[in-house]
């Protein structure tokens, strides 16, 4: 509605200053066509300059303008909108019930026109309907319709003259220009310069007539015809008659010069100053979105910095147990691991079958099991830290896949992992962020409350829990290579069992053929008459 009620206010300003224009350069003047034509396209270019943005015609601004607009919050403004809605329907139900008013009106003067070309006889002269009438209104034309009064002699030295001029007003097609304008003023009545503009056609029409009827005949005489004519009353619409209230101008412009041509040169120079400054507007517009672009690729840059910046503070490692420097645990499974390691190279020289080997392997054994209990005592338990304090996430963490293809992998190794899909974790909320201390951590420590670390502290932390979380994978790998080495052995042992059981049964097997073949001998020599 706003919008509606802006344009009607551009409407009337942009006609408002090609009238003003008009008035003053050309007004008055001997070019007709050219104001003819100028006022017509003045009403038209009123209309549609409102529609068209400089925008449509310049650089595209940078669609990260939507980002920056995300980060503005609109205000509710429903109640103030919907009142508003109702105060401008009203209005503008009012201006449509004034414009049906005229536009019915311009219709009714239509079909009374229709009714007259069927109440009088239709007679075809030079292309035209012709129609002699007792209207007062007449002579008039409206198309190539030419409705004339019986009272006027069409033989005489006037009758010819009037002849000519409504023939001029059908040639040159007036009707036209008249019921565009009639429709336009109809719709925007509230337009006052529509008004006088339609008033100013009108009266050029009849310049263009009256200097085309007396082009070949004397200007004095068409002048004192003009006066001995009597004034005709009611004027249908879309219509041109001969007689109206501007005789007097209608003669002064008779009588008037034609007007210079270096004038009306300054005149046509018009469009080309209209088109230079449209160039320049477009061209000023373009330089301001470029500006404006380059001010919005520094500002999304900004919140794109900040938005990473505020990623790697709150999107650290969820739940990831890791050592704290110092940790009991870490020690002994260091010492643990070094030893499965001792181990697993000696046992590689050794021979399976040997008593060296399965002693070797029993003690790797007992080393893997101590790693296992060290893994599920209370100071392994209490050695765990983590980054954030974000409960959901570390809940989450422990009954995700990740946590148990680790989990699986210590079980591989011998190492027995509680089940802590169904934990639930759960810590005090951290104290507030000191003012302008964007570097500042907070940590939670199970059994230990909570506190404060400063940017060094942090940095050291986060060294200690890498250097155990080398030595947590370190571990990891001596236990898996003990268990591949383990695994190597038993494979050893068991093909050393087998080719024990192979010579087994090859000496059974020869066993069994030699009795067969002791067995095949003594029937032989039963059978022997010897």
């Amino acid at each position: 509605m706003e919008t509606l009620l802006l344009y009607f206010g551009k409407v009337i300003l942009s006609s408002g200053v090609m009238f003003l224009y008009y008035q003053l350069s050309l007004k008055d003047k001997t070019f007709h066509h050219y104001n003819r034509f100028y006022l017509l396209g003045a009403m038209v270019i009123s209309l549609l300059l409102p529609l068209i943005r400089v925008d449509d015609f310049t650089i595209e601004v940078s669609s990260d303008l939507y980002r920056l607009l995300d980060k503005i919050q609109n205000f509710n403004t429903e109640k103030n909108i919907d009142n508003g809605h109702i105060y401008f329907r009203i209005i503008f139900s009012a201006l449509g019930l004034v414009s049906l008013y005229f536009l019915g009106k311009l219709m009714v003067g239509i079909f009374k026109i229709q009714k007259l070309k069927k109440q009088f006889q239709k007679e075809s002269f030079e292309g035209i309907n012709f129609y002699r009438t007792n209207l007062t209104e007449a002579p008039f034309s409206y198309f190539k319709n030419l409705f004339w009064k019986n009272t006027i002699t069409l033989n005489s030295e006037v009758g010819e003259q009037i002849l000519k001029h409504e023939m001029v007003h059908i040639q040159q097609k007036h009707s036209f220009d008249k019921i565009l304008i009639e429709i336009i003023t109809s719709v925007f009545w509230f337009n006052p310069f529509f008004h006088i503009i339609k008033k100013e056609i009108s009266l050029i029409h009849e310049y263009l007539a009256d200097k085309k009827a007396v082009n070949q005949s004397d200007t004095k005489a068409f002048a004192q015809m003009l006066l001995a004519s009597h004034f005709s009353g009611t004027q249908l619409p879309a219509t041109s008659p001969f007689l109206s209230s501007n005789l007097k101008k209608r003669l002064k412009m008779l009588q008037k010069p034609q007007t210079k041509f270096g004038y009306a040169r300054r005149i046509f120079a018009l469009p080309v100053l209209f088109s230079v400054a449209f160039a320049y507007m477009v061209n000023a517009k373009n330089k301001e979105i470029k500006e404006t672009n380059i001010a919005i690729e520094k500002a999304v840059s900004q919140i794109k910095k900040d938005t990473i910046r505020s990623e790697k503070i709150e999107q650290k490692e969820v739940a990831e147990p890791q050592f704290l420097k110092g940790s009991s645990s870490e020690k002994k499974i260091t010492e643990l691991g070094k030893k499965i390691e001792e181990k697993s190279k000696v046992l590689k020289t050794l021979k399976p079958e040997s008593k060296e080997f399965q002693r070797n392997l029993e003690e790797i054994s007992e080393l893997s099991g101590e790693l296992s209990k060290a893994a599920n005592s209370d100071d392994f338990k209490m050695a765990f830290s983590y980054t954030t304090v974000d409960t959901k996430k570390m809940n989450d963490f422990f009954k995700s896949d990740e946590w148990k293809n680790k989990t699986k992998t210590l079980e591989n190794l011998g190492i027995e992992i509680p089940d802590l899909s169904n934990l639930s974790i759960h810590f005090p909320d951290a104290p507030a962020t000191p003012p302008n201390a964007h570097g500042v951590r907070v940590l939670q420590f199970n059994g230990s409350g909570y506190q404060n670390w400063s940017p060094k502290t942090e940095k050291e932390a986060r060294k200690a829990r890498k250097k155990a979380e080398k030595a947590r994978m370190e571990a990891m790998k001596l236990g898996e290579k003990a268990r591949a080495m383990g695994e190597e052995a038993r494979i050893a042992g068991e093909k050393a069992r087998l080719e024990g059981m192979k010579a087994g049964e090859i000496g059974r097997l020869q066993g069994e053929v030699a009795r067969i073949v002791g067995e095949k001998a003594r029937i032989v020599g039963e059978k022997s008459p010897y």
